[in-house]
């Protein structure tokens, strides 16, 4: 990778003034956020997931090397599945503490429970779309593509009060990914 400067050095260099993130961003790059992946494109590789990668900045997310209450906002999608509990736990304490104070911790995950109806769902086509979010994608030879922990959403807004953020809401109709099986946590520090 040519030139990959750290979310630091991006700031300085393009004098961004509200920082945005967009963490774990694969293939969808949103203006005015910062976006972050860890995996750049390789066109020797399938990946089914996505097709490439469109990253500002190249660097593992679950622990960001910013200053205390620097950033503004903080937004993810369907990438908090892709860790084990304890990883995800860590990454969200660090989440926290470079949010500052009245920023927000956007999150669009599966919500195990809401999987688990579903693989009872008459429709085969249900079915096949819960499953995939218990493993993530096990078609290709991606490590980084499966999925090692579900959350439901009682859990995950538990988890975010406890770490220090003042006020969650849980909604499960994300803007992303899929309604009802998905959840749309918003936490306020």
């Amino acid at each position: 990778m040519v030139n990959n400067p750290t979310v630091k050095e991006f700031i300085n260099q393009n004098a961004i003034k509200e920082v945005k993130l967009h963490l774990g961003c694969g293939g969808v790059k949103y203006p005015d956020f910062i976006n972050i992946d860890l995996y750049p494109s390789n066109p020797e590789i399938k990946d089914g997931s996505r097709s490439f990668c469109v990253a500002d900045v190249y660097c593992d997310i679950r622990n960001l090397d910013l200053e205390p209450e620097s950033v503004d906002e903080i937004f993810l999608s369907h990438v908090l599945e892709h860790f084990v509990k304890w990883e995800a736990q860590d990454a969200l304490k660090n989440w926290y503490t470079i949010l500052k104070k009245g920023a927000s911790l956007i999150i669009e995950t599966p919500d195990l429970l809401r999987c688990v109806l579903m693989l009872f769902h008459f429709q085969k086509k249900y079915r096949k779309n819960a499953r995939s979010q218990f493993y993530g994608n096990q078609t290709d030879r991606l490590e980084y593509e499966t999925h090692r922990y579900v959350w439901d959403a009682r859990e995950l807004k538990r988890e975010l009060l406890s770490i220090g953020f003042s006020r969650v809401t849980v909604t499960h109709k994300p803007k992303t990914h899929k309604k009802f099986r998905d959840m749309r946590v918003i936490a306020a520090k």
